[in-house]
């Protein structure tokens, strides 16, 4: 009877809800983190995605200023929390025929060829995500994912959106498999300051034009409600079909939205 109670605790133990208790940095920026929002409460930005908590354990999102051209979602799943190591998973969809068909266009802005023929492309990623708080007001976190896609039809390689930080994303829609792996450090600073650095790899399946690195470097303001500023860089290193290539961007964001502890 013991084994067979042993096994059952085995069972459901994974699939455990997470109990640990947000802190202010957690409930403020859980973005890139294993954390979860809040049940009922939501978040979005000029260029951050929509998030929303279903429940304490479950986030969905999608990215509202794509969505006309590029229809997404994705949800974010909290498990077992064991010894402050929090555990989650996130799982999302695209279907990006209609945003590479919008750059096909003749003169400025046409970023694809109109002799390409772009077929039906579904998209899914998925990835699991470990944080630990470091003291009070500090959280390191890691992530690994796949990204795949199912494709109508053949799509011809010369394609593609050669752009950093928008290659790396699509690389795999032509040729390959993405793998990516990274983490992040967040600490709030003072009680409206918050920053974050994060290093990220990815890796396509192929033969070439297929390993990329970025670093995001950001500072966060936050006021007593829900209303955010965020400012800093993201650097971004690959191996792009024209070559390697170094890109350096400004970030800035406005974040709002509903907390509720």
């Amino acid at each position: 009877m013991k084994k067979t109670y042993s096994l059952i605790l085995l069972l459901v133990l994974p699939f455990t809800v997470i109990t640990a208790q947000n802190t202010d940095l957690t409930l403020r920026w859980s973005e890139n983190t294993s954390y979860t929002m809040p049940a009922r409460s939501w978040e979005t930005g000029l260029f951050q995605a929509f998030r929303y908590g279903l429940s304490d354990r479950i986030e969905i999102r999608t990215n509202a200023l794509l969505l006309p051209v590029l229809p997404n979602a994705g949800v974010k799943i909290a498990y077992n929390s064991d010894n402050d190591l929090s555990i989650a998973s996130e799982h999302s969809i695209s279907y990006p025929t209609l945003f590479l068909k919008t750059f096909q266009l003749k003169g400025t802005g046409g970023l694809i060829s109109q002799q390409y023929t772009i077929p039906t492309i579904i998209s899914i990623n998925n990835s699991i995500l470990l944080s630990k708080p470091l003291g009070d007001k500090s959280l390191l976190s890691g992530d690994a994912g796949l990204g795949f896609v199912i494709r109508g039809g053949p799509i011809d390689y010369r394609a593609s959106i050669d752009e950093p930080f928008i290659y790396q994303r699509m690389a795999h829609y032509y040729k390959g498999v993405q793998l990516c792996a990274g983490f992040s450090f967040k600490t709030q600073l003072t009680n409206h300051l918050f920053c974050e650095e994060s290093v990220k790899f990815y890796g396509i399946i192929r033969k070439s034009d297929n390993l990329f690195f970025e670093n995001h470097g950001v500072l966060m303001m936050s006021s007593k409600g829900a209303f955010r500023i965020k400012g800093g860089y993201q650097l971004s290193w690959g191996t792009y079909p024209f070559g390697n290539h170094w890109q350096m961007w400004p970030v800035i964001d406005i974040l709002f939205g509903r907390f509720k502890k």
